[in-house]
């Protein structure tokens, strides 16, 4: 059991990135005002730290943008939320009325029955990755905002960085999001010199993935989506633990959340991003069916 000093730590470690993460977001909204996955953020992070009106405001934010895009899907996940402001808000009560009239217009999308998953449950999975993810692209810029602070980054390539990041954080496609990767992908020279910063203010090594061979039964222990998504590998086993690689040290949450996956206890290690990109293209690579695993083409006579 952690001591009461511990645990006061802990809490005290998290609200540090809390706020790290809002300062982070505040600055993008200035820049891009109706960011959505900045907002949604936002909402979350005022939440966490129990300052439930400027999370009542950037959930109202972020309703209103939703309406002016005509995002139908993305307006029934936010009635429920708005529905704990409301009935002590009168500006979420008016928003929340604004998000009934347009869920009330046009014709509803005709429901069909495709098994055991519901609507509901689909809806669900949708705000549980979309609270997952805003969480992760917090973690991100709390993690740019720690190298800011630290004098690894300028004020300039903060900007960017966090621009980067708020940018791809809204691709639906797998790619991955992460401060490494901005930095790589801009050809920062300093990205070596971070790395080392990060493993000694985390107490988490930099280790050389490309010196492994990474078993399929070690790297499939993690989803693929998910690892390419949050950028975490299962790498090797040691007896029953189990050795994973990542991009952001510095991600508790993350890491909680691999070892729940996983279900055995884990250890975590610093990549860099190439050389966590060069393992995924030879997972790829190896698991794409070879020319003579191919069906033959029937010829017709």
């Amino acid at each position: 059991m952690p001591t009461t000093d511990t645990t006061v730590q802990q809490r005290e470690d998290l609200e540090s990135q809390v706020w790290s993460a809002i300062a982070a977001f505040e600055q993008i909204v200035e820049m891009i005002p109706n960011d959505r996955v900045s907002l949604e953020a936002l909402s979350h992070a005022y939440e966490q730290v129990g300052d439930l009106t400027r999370a009542r405001e950037y959930l109202t934010r972020l309703a209103n943008v939703v309406i002016e895009e005509n995002d139908r899907d993305a307006a029934v996940m936010l009635k429920d939320r708005l529905g704990k402001f409301s009935a002590s808000d009168s500006a979420a009560r008016d928003t929340e009325q604004r998000l009934d009239t347009f869920l009330g217009t046009g014709t509803p999308p005709k429901e069909f029955d495709l098994g055991p998953k519901t609507k509901r449950d689909e809806d669900a999975q949708k705000a549980d990755d979309a609270e997952q993810r805003g969480a992760h692209v917090a973690s991100e810029l709390s993690f740019a905002w720690t190298l800011f602070q630290a004098g690894e980054l300028s004020q300039e390539e903060y900007a960017s960085v966090a621009q980067d990041l708020s940018t791809v954080s809204a691709n639906p496609a797998e790619v991955t999001v992460s401060v490494l990767h901005t930095l790589h992908d801009r050809g920062s020279r300093s990205l070596e010199r971070i790395a080392a910063f990060a493993a000694r203010d985390s107490g988490i090594p930099v280790i050389p993935l490309s010196l492994f061979e990474v078993p399929e039964t070690t790297v499939n222990l993690i989803p693929r989506e998910f690892m390419i998504r949050y950028g975490v590998m299962a790498f090797e086993m040691m007896g029953n633990d189990v050795l994973v690689t990542l991009l952001n040290p510095f991600n508790k949450s993350l890491r909680d959340k691999v070892t729940s996956l996983i279900g055995r206890r884990c250890h975590f290690y610093l990549t860099m991003p190439s050389e966590f990109d060069a393992m995924l293209e030879r997972r790829v690579k190896r698991d794409s069916p070879k020319p003579s695993e191919k069906l033959p083409v029937a010829i017709t006579p």
